[in-house]
């Protein structure tokens, strides 16, 4: 099958969720960075959303829209090969895009969740730190401390893509915007019924797990 034009690949759930998990990530490193002490207390809050997040794109992962569900993430060496060698990709996902994603999910997760657990031995400490030893609680915060990192690379790496796409004049990052992209599948449903329900879960998970300071 070879599509005649574009096609909605990326449901509008998804979509919001991109931007609101890359506007919490942009707080997150802000609050966390910037050394001031009165944005501690708005860096945990956000923490608390960033959880939320985490835990609807999980979900969304296993029910939500056709493509955005993990099965079209496992990567491959072929296609990441074909990528890079200027080959047409008529697939949602192009191999480095699935790559990054699973690379944004897991380390937002384990920065995230040791996050919950971390303390800076003087005016503050993550929602669950007491739940845990005090030496297992500065373990935890030795990882938080060095996590973000990594996603600010995956940050920098991502942007970088979208420069060279721009330079190329490929229209793929315009497909998070539009929701629309050229390729050999079928459109995307909404599903906002299930994605009201997906984000009620979240939500309670995370306020009845106390995580919202």
């Amino acid at each position: 099958m070879q599509p005649s034009g574009t096609v909605k690949v990326w449901d509008i759930p998804l979509r919001i969720w991109h931007w609101a998990f890359a506007a919490c990530l942009v707080g997150l490193l802000y609050t966390g960075l910037s050394g001031d002490l009165s944005l501690l207390r708005w860096h945990m809050r956000l923490g608390a959303v960033m959880v939320g997040l985490l835990l609807f794109r999980l979900l969304w992962g296993l029910w939500g829209a056709i493509h955005a569900r993990w099965r079209g993430y496992v990567p491959s060496l072929r296609q990441f090969v074909a990528h890079f060698r200027g080959g047409r990709v008529d697939d949602p996902h192009t191999a480095p895009g699935r790559v990054l994603a699973i690379g944004f999910v897991a380390l937002a997760a384990v920065q995230a969740t040791t996050g919950l657990f971390a303390n800076d031995d003087i005016f503050t400490e993550g929602p669950l730190a007491r739940t845990v030893s005090d030496a297992l609680s500065d373990r935890l915060t030795w990882v938080h401390n060095r996590v973000f990192m990594g996603l600010i690379a995956l940050v920098a790496v991502h942007l970088t893509a979208h420069v060279v796409y721009a330079l190329r004049r490929d229209p793929t990052p315009l497909a998070m915007f539009t929701g629309r992209k050229r390729a050999a599948v079928g459109p995307a449903a909404n599903h906002w019924l299930r994605a009201a329900l997906t984000a009620a879960l979240a939500a309670i998970a995370v306020l009845a797990g106390g995580l919202m300071p």
